[in-house]
């Protein structure tokens, strides 16, 4: 009996849309020199992602398989930073492009397509996800969009 409880205390409360915490994006860990070749690496559960200075990406799936895919950086930028967090069954990847450029991008895992990329400028914290948005730094961003959200 007592079983039966808890479940439906726990169905209850989602099924009332309780609120729910907000996600951070995690800065992903730096192999190599500032000023010469280096590599991004994260995990999800699609795989383990491999992101280079200049863009090329590749994820190894669980099975073993790997893919590449390419994210904007341009001519002779670099990637400085990578946050990232998966959400809903999507990567949702923010990397800083030398010249305080930064790039929001949600990418569909599986086929590894990018479902839409936003150019923002100057972050200073690692954004989260709250509710239908992506924020950082006064800044929201529509989650399913793209769009900067308009007041």
């Amino acid at each position: 009996m007592k079983r039966v409880v808890v479940v439906c205390l726990i169905w209850s409360s989602l099924a009332l849309g309780a609120p729910c915490s907000a996600e951070t994006f995690v800065l992903a860990d730096r192999v190599g020199e500032p000023n010469a070749r280096s590599f991004f690496m994260f995990s999800t559960s699609a795989g383990q992602y491999t992101v280079r200075h200049d863009g090329m990406g590749e994820v190894t799936s669980p099975k073993g398989m790997r893919r590449v895919f390419n994210l904007r950086v341009g001519g002779r930028a670099r990637i400085e930073r990578v946050y990232s967090l998966e959400h809903q069954g999507d990567l949702f990847l923010l990397y800083e492009v030398t010249g305080q450029v930064f790039y929001l991008v949600r990418m569909e895992q599986t086929k590894r397509k990018v479902r839409w990329i936003t150019e923002v400028r100057d972050v200073s914290e690692a954004p989260v996800i709250d509710g239908d948005f992506v924020m950082f730094d006064n800044i929201e961003i529509h989650k399913s969009n793209g769009r900067l959200k308009q007041d």
